[in-house]
Formats: C-alpha cells, structure tokens, sequence
C-alpha cells in the first residue's frame, strides 16, 4: 500500500490536511493509501490536563466523516523523532510529510482538495460560527493576531446585536460539537487556524483576516482580508454593510470552490 508518512501536531488542522492529501492522492493512483501519523508523544498525551480529548481521538474520528472513507488508512508511531516537533516558533522551512516515491516536495503545497461525505451536507441554519486566536492552545503566529482581543470581542457583539445565532468555539471544544456547528453555520468568522479545515471541507462561506498566501491554500472557500481597518469595516456593526456587501462576497468565494469541490465526487 502506497505510504505517506505525515508529521503529527496538536492541531486538528495540520490532521485534516493529512487526510485531505492522502485522500486525493488515492483517488489520483486509484489504490488506497496508508496515511501514518508521527508523533513526537505518547498517544494519551493532552496539551492540557484539561481538554477534552486526545489529538489522536480527533483525527480518528473526523477520519470517519470523509468522501471515500476506506480509501485511507490511518496508522500511527508515537514517541517519533522523524520530524521536527517544534510548531511555534514560526520556521516556516521543515519537511511536514514524505511521499513514497518522493512525488511531492516535504516543504511544498500537495493537492489537497477533498470534502466530507455528501450526506453531511445540510442546509444552514441561520447560525455563526467563529473561533479567534484568543481561544487557541498555544499563540499562534503574529500574522494570525493581528486583531486585538477587542476587535473579536467588537465584532461578536456586532453580529449577535443583527440576531445571528452565534456560536463560539475554542480549541477545547469537543471536536463532535464543532463538527456539528460548523455543519449547521450559515457562515463562519474566524482566524487562519484551529477548525478552519472543516470549514474548507464543508465550503462554507468564511471570513478570515490574513495576509498571508497560505491562507488561500488553507481555506480557498474563504474571502481573505489583509488588514484591520478593512476587516472592521467588512464587519461594520453587523447590519446593511456586512450583509448587502461583505456576505455575498463570501457567498461567492464560497460557491467558486464548491464547484471546484463537487468534482472529486465524481467517479
């Protein structure tokens, strides 16, 4: 069986890019694919003694909500020391995964373009869905901060006074109950982390302050805005401005990448 081995991190995101990968590339040999996780811990380890549960529960089971599910097949070696572990010190420059056949370059950008099962896919509630950097396990880069807490706090106040249903999660949400909001979401306001792979898989509308080119690789369903003074205007107080203008403007970025998404469904 074709083997990808895939360095293992805390987040959630760095997993789903895994499976998404993996994913496409099984289809493109038409065999399955072993996708095996490395991690430099154990596999009980928490980032914190209080969260919910184990990075490996996580990718277990959002694995089980893919397109194809028996097309990969996920194995693990704990206590690795194949890749480097460090994931906060902002190094770009680090092999993230190995191909086989050496198909693919260990620091570049795989096709990653896969979504979850057709039947996951509801119609939205008239519900929000946003998670900020303030909420993460551990800072992440100065380029996913560049709002202030203020300026999250501001634009949740915004959206709830417009009557949204709006949902917030953290990093130690269960990753059942972010599935589940992010699925039911009429959109979603967030940073370039933490869930936002589940928003790609789903296509839904996003809304993410970036300036950053591999915030179009990692969510290209996502309007994408490069500095504070526009985001907060995108924003606005909720009302006549962010639905006249900035939400179809979501809505199209989002639609743009669903068309290119229904195609891996294809046979």
């Amino acid at each position: 069986m074709f083997k990808i081995r895939w360095r293992g991190t805390w987040g959630v995101g760095d997993s789903m890019w895994g499976l998404n990968v993996a994913h496409v590339h099984a289809k493109k040999i038409d065999a399955p694919v072993n996708l095996e996780f490395h991690w430099s811990h154990d596999e009980d380890y928490l980032t914190h003694p209080d969260d919910p549960e184990t990075i490996i529960e996580r990718t277990e089971w959002i694995a089980t909500r893919y397109h194809r599910e028996d097309d990969v097949v996920i194995t693990h070696v704990y206590n690795s020391d194949l890749f480097d572990p460090d994931n906060v010190s902002g190094v770009k420059d680090k092999d993230r995964f190995y191909f086989e056949d050496d198909s693919e370059d260990p620091q570049g950008i795989p096709p990653q373009d896969w979504g979850f099962k057709k039947q996951e896919f509801i119609k939205p509630l008239k519900k929000i869905v946003i998670f900020t950097p303030i909420h993460n396990s551990e800072p992440p880069r100065k380029w996913k901060r560049f709002l202030t807490n203020s300026d999250w706090d501001a634009i949740i106040q915004a959206l709830r006074w417009r009557g949204w249903d709006t949902r917030i999660l953290t990093y130690r949400t269960p990753i059942r109950d972010a599935y589940t909001q992010i699925k039911e979401a009429k959109f979603i306001v967030c940073y370039d982390g933490m869930w936002h792979k589940m928003g790609r898989n789903f296509a839904k509308p996003m809304l993410i302050p970036s300036w950053e080119g591999v915030t179009t690789y990692n969510t290209p369903n996502a309007l994408k805005i490069k500095n504070r003074a526009e985001f907060m205007t995108a924003i606005g107080d909720g009302n006549k401005h962010f639905c006249d203008v900035t939400l179809p403007m979501m809505q199209r970025q989002a639609n743009e990448f669903k068309r290119k998404l229904d195609k891996t469904y294809e046979d």
